[in-house]
């Protein structure tokens, strides 16, 4: 539960909201892209500016691996995260991730057909196809947990029980009275409803999907959503103008 001596409470009206854990701030670290060109650089200098990232997160967290292409799906990364742990990765493991967060051109239609959630094959590839995808270009992903931020960073990601998260939604909705857009399917839910549709339209809300909630664990009474940064900003601003759910 939120206190005043808690190392994320530079952002105390969102903290309050926590029970479990800490928010996670995912970073898209920009500058030399994986799979393009990076100016006149070879590719030797484009590896050293990475390692010496690495270098610099390694004298953070005590851990050499980084940037790694994790053997762990981006949801279980960022529930890791929420707990305490950091992460540069350069990819991950599952196919509808890589293929949302841009590590991956291949279409998770395949995956999808033969996972028994869509009716035939069509469906699956519709599916595939409505699924968002990032479109910004970047070197890794930081995963962190708030704490362990130095400021700045894409997308917030909160595990919420239903009356928090309606906190933000009203938050959200305080200065202009605009509703707040649901857009999930029960897939791709962290990677793709809290992390890219949270990045581009500033708040990604979701009940979850099978593969986050099997694989990271989180509560049956949590549900995950996505603030960008400047979100992020505008809600923590609100969050302490709104009448109480209950006196």
């Amino acid at each position: 539960m939120y206190s005043e001596q808690m190392p994320f409470s530079k952002y105390p009206e969102l903290s309050r909201l926590i029970e479990i854990g800490e928010p996670v701030c995912v970073t898209f670290e920009k500058g030399h892209e994986f799979g393009n060109e990076a100016g006149n650089e070879s590719e030797h200098e484009i590896k050293k500016s990475i390692e010496g990232e690495a270098a610099e997160n390694a004298a953070d967290t005590g851990n050499e691996k980084f940037p790694e292409n994790s053997c762990l799906l981006f949801c279980e990364l960022v529930q890791k995260a929420r707990m305490g742990e950091k992460f540069l990765v350069s990819g991950q493991s599952c196919s509808p991730g890589d293929y949302v967060l841009g590590f991956s051109e291949e279409s998770p239609a395949a995956y999808y057909a033969n996972s028994g959630r869509y009716k035939d094959f069509q469906a699956a590839e519709n599916a595939a196809l409505s699924l968002p995808r990032l479109k910004v270009r970047f070197r890794f992903i930081r995963v962190e947990p708030l704490s362990l931020n130095k400021g700045s960073f894409d997308v917030m990601i909160l595990f919420l029980k239903p009356e928090k998260a309606m906190r933000i939604v009203q938050a959200s909705a305080y200065s202009k009275g605009e509703r707040v857009a649901l857009d999930t399917m029960g897939a791709a839910s962290i990677c793709g409803d809290c992390t890219v549709l949270a990045y581009r339209q500033g708040m990604g809300l979701s009940f979850g999907c099978k593969g986050s909630r099997k694989h990271s664990g989180y509560g049956d009474f949590e549900v995950p959503l996505g603030l960008s940064f400047e979100k992020m900003k505008e809600v923590e601003k609100v969050l302490s103008k709104l009448p109480a759910t209950r006196k």
